[in-house]
């Protein structure tokens, strides 16, 4: 991985406008961005957006054996995968510590939570069981990976349905989905991590944008400050799922507690979204509609041909129209009209045409001043 280093120009900037209460895409400190999840042909496949970070989820599953610490239980393996689609700083084919520390902070959550009933992914006690695989692949890194990560997760486990399996015997048959209806995936709890940004040890801003990132841990000559990255893990009955802190220490526990405050609003808000889109997506299969990414894809690639390059938004500012302070200048600016010059060249084809068939060549045609004022 390439590392990336801001001047310490950008690190004052944003320091300064997070102390006055402004951020630089234009939200208030507890306000994220949009959230968008679209949904595959298959099941347990799906894309989130957070604002522009987009990260593709696929769940697959196979029979395999059981650990022999727990044989009647199934299988969750968790792989992230960050290639320089993603951003330019990453390399391919390589793990990077990003990808280790969101494999980390994904499996506690998931795996040492205990929100999957794996016991009901057993076939065959001390044989067969189902061993589910997520593979999580960054499209496109804007920030805040680890939540747009786990919400991608959670929607395709929750989203993913295995084969129905009977057993005959020693034998075991696993049905198609036309000959038998697939099982969903049984959770007890929806959880979700969440990331705030510290700033100076008193702000608390939520959903981090890239540069926030990677300034919020790091401190300036002109600014004394010090923070870090708070991830919360937490379902929708407010329980505590994961806790974990990444940069300089905090000397207040106020902080934490304001966090924690808002992780359990904003994941209820979440799991409502999540469970609301996969009973949408569960009706359109219902009624036959052939769902994939074609549509999203395109829908997002005429939407991108209008947008700004402009990443800077600031509250009341229209970059349609430019606004000047003094109106004289603009007044000023209107009366000043070019003078006519003397000497014209003659535009119109017909007449160049005329002019070459009479003397051969093209002419300058002198424009008197008298003939102006007329």
């Amino acid at each position: 991985m390439r590392y990336l280093f801001l001047s310490s120009c950008e690190k004052n900037f944003i320091h300064r406008i997070i102390s006055e209460g402004h951020r630089l895409d234009g939200r208030n400190y507890n306000e994220s961005r949009n959230l968008q999840i679209s949904f595959g042909s298959e099941y347990g496949s799906c894309i989130v957006s957070l604002g522009e970070t987009k990260v593709l989820a696929q769940v697959t599953c196979e029979v395999t054996q059981p650990k022999q610490i727990r044989p009647n239980e199934g299988i969750l393996y968790i792989n992230v995968e960050i290639s320089p689609m993603a951003a330019p700083q990453f390399e391919a084919n390589r793990q990077t510590d990003l990808t280790v520390y969101l494999n980390r902070l994904l499996e506690k959550c998931y795996k040492d939570s205990k929100c999957i009933d794996l016991e009901s992914l057993c076939i065959v006690v001390e044989e067969k069981v189902w061993s589910l695989r997520v593979d999580i692949k960054v499209l496109n890194h804007a920030g805040n990976l680890v939540e747009c990560a786990s919400i991608a997760a959670l929607t395709s486990l929750a989203h993913f349905k295995r084969p129905d399996v009977t057993r005959s015997g020693d034998s075991v048959i696993i049905h198609t989905l036309v000959e038998k209806d697939p099982i969903p995936t049984v959770l007890y709890h929806y959880p979700v991590c969440l990331t705030f940004a510290i700033f100076q040890n008193n702000i608390l801003l939520s959903d981090p944008s890239f540069i926030e990132e990677c300034v919020c841990a790091s401190g300036t000559e002109e600014v004394n400050s010090s923070g870090g990255l708070l991830v919360v893990g937490m379902n929708q009955y407010r329980e505590l799922c994961l806790l974990n802190l990444s940069g300089a220490a905090l000397y207040d526990s106020s902080i934490v507690h304001k966090a924690i405050k808002s992780a359990a609003d904003r994941c209820k808000e979440i799991v409502d979204t999540v469970k609301k889109t996969i009973m949408n997506d569960d009706t359109m299969r219902q009624k036959r509609v052939r769902i994939n990414f074609s549509d999203i894809i395109t829908s997002d690639h005429v939407l991108s041909l209008n947008k700004k390059d402009l990443n800077i938004r600031l509250k009341n500012y229209n970059a349609d129209l430019p606004k000047c302070d003094d109106e004289e200048m603009i007044e000023e600016f209107e009366d000043e009209k070019p003078e006519p010059s003397k000497y014209d060249v003659v535009p119109s084809l017909p007449q160049t045409a005329e002019i070459i068939a009479k003397k051969g060549a093209s002419t300058w045609i002198e424009i008197s001043s008298e003939s102006d004022e007329d």
